[in-house]
């Protein structure tokens, strides 16, 4: 037993062994979970498209809002892992348990403050992207619902995060994956009813995603308090705990929920944009969005994997090897981009046939998929550049790099080029914005003075 328990603490050790190994066993069980939590927007958007166009465009409208709340909740979870490995890192054990409880009971505050906040001006909030009175009577069937379930959706988020950030990928994997599937066995049960339950439509989906992080949230639970031992409810009750957790969270939580925040805040402009153009660009849009989220699951899995390694090594004192880690996570992301680009071209109109019959919202989807995922592969470095500073007690740059993508290059670009050249325009806006997204993320990483082989990588 005690061997066994020594052999999990050594492999969870990621200031030792070789870097690529630590790397693969962190990123390729999040690539699963990931890849679950993704599905389930894409079945919803699947079971949804099967309503006809109206319920599928009031689903392109809500999905800004819905990334919004939940980047504004994931600054916590990535300032939990961040926090959790560091604190691993220089063996400060006692504080990583109070930093687990503080961090979760307070992200079940906040989500009931922003579910509140959100349910009393969505129907302004959408009314301003630029949905009709029958578009917003659509969207409410199901934003009314999320809303109200979105107390649960936090606890398994950040509970992830703790269980991450000490070392064990697997499991949140498997609490991904469990969300996953009972949404999708949900779905078109509540969507369009069986075995004596009524048929739903949009409301369906809202419940079935509502009730799949409830699980979510219960498993994560287990986990951290049953496997990982880190639930402790003694900090609750100690000033100085919370005193010592918040500002060691906040300190990280707060400049990456402003630059989460900023991602659905230019999605939000994009779809307010593409409003101009018509319904059909804007249900277009939510789909290859989605479809764009999950071709960048392994990226995504990545930028999340290497924060606790990087967090660890960082908070132990080892530069090398949160350089090394660097330099191939960015060699990773060029190789992973073109392979996605030239699939995702090649099979853009299968794609866009699974989702819509109307002809103008599958031209929308193919035309995307064919030009623009070349350009992932700015993105991708960009999302991998911004990750690493956040693990290495470097929030305020992200956020910095973040606002200058979004309100320098992304939303100024899209305007304008949609007002002069349409829907090309936007398309090319996007491409031009990933692109310039990754010079600003290699200027970045090559002025860290520490980091020297990074100079020459690019």
């Amino acid at each position: 037993m005690v061997q066994n328990q020594s052999q999990k603490t050594t492999k969870r050790d990621m200031t030792k062994g070789e870097i690529v190994p630590h790397i693969m066993r962190m990123t390729l069980p999040m690539t699963i979970g990931i890849g679950a939590i993704i599905c389930v927007s894409l079945v919803d958007t699947y079971f949804v498209s099967l309503l006809g166009s109206g319920p599928l465009t009031a689903m392109g409208y809500a999905f800004p809002v819905i990334t919004l709340f939940f980047n504004m909740i994931f600054g916590m979870a990535i300032a939990m892992s961040a926090v959790v490995s560091r604190k691993i890192g220089a063996q400060k054990t006692e504080e990583v348990k109070e930093t687990v409880i503080v961090g979760l009971t307070s992200i079940l505050i906040l989500t009931a403050i922003l579910a509140f906040a959100f349910l009393t001006i969505s129907d302004t909030l959408f009314a301003a992207m630029g949905a009709d009175a029958l578009t917003r009577d659509l969207i409410h069937e199901y934003m009314d619902i999320w809303f109200i379930g979105a107390i649960f959706l936090g606890i398994p988020v950040v509970a992830n995060s703790a269980i991450r950030g000490a070392g064990d990928s697997v499991s949140p994997a498997v609490v991904m994956t469990t969300i996953a599937v009972v949404n999708l066995i949900l779905d078109p049960i509540l969507i369009f009813g069986f075995m004596g339950i009524p048929a739903m439509g949009l409301a369906g989906a809202a419940w079935a995603t509502v009730i799949a992080y409830i699980a979510g949230a219960v498993t994560s639970l287990a986990i951290l308090w049953i496997k990982e031992k880190l639930i402790h409810f003694y900090p609750l009750l100690c000033r100085e705990s919370w005193k010592r957790s918040l500002k060691a969270l906040f300190i990280i939580a707060i400049p990456v929920s402003l630059a989460n925040i900023i991602t659905p805040l230019v999605a939000y402009g994009y779809t307010t944009i593409l409003s101009g153009i018509g319904d059909d660009a804007v249900a277009g849009f939510g789909v290859v969005t989605r479809v764009e989220a999950f071709a960048l699951i392994p990226i995504m899995a990545l930028a999340g994997g290497i924060a606790p390694l990087i967090g660890q090594n960082y908070g132990a004192g080892f530069s090398d090897r949160v350089e090394e880690a660097i330099r191939k996570a960015m060699k990773f992301s060029i190789v992973y981009g073109i392979g996605c680009a030239v699939f995702l071209g090649v099979f853009s109109y299968a794609i866009a046939m699974m989702f819509s019959d109307d002809q103008d919202i599958r031209s929308f989807i193919t035309h995307y998929l064919i030009y623009v995922p070349i350009s992932l592969i700015g993105l991708s470095i960009f999302l991998v550049v911004t990750s690493a500073m956040n693990a290495m007690e470097q929030p305020k740059i992200s956020l910095v790099l973040n606002i200058v993508r979004a309100f320098v290059l992304a939303l100024p670009l899209a305007w304008l080029m949609t007002v002069y050249y349409g829907e090309a325009g936007f398309l090319w806006s996007i491409i031009i914005t990933n692109a310039l997204s990754f010079i600003m993320a290699v200027i970045c990483i090559k002025r860290l003075d520490c980091f020297q082989s990074l100079k020459t990588l690019i």
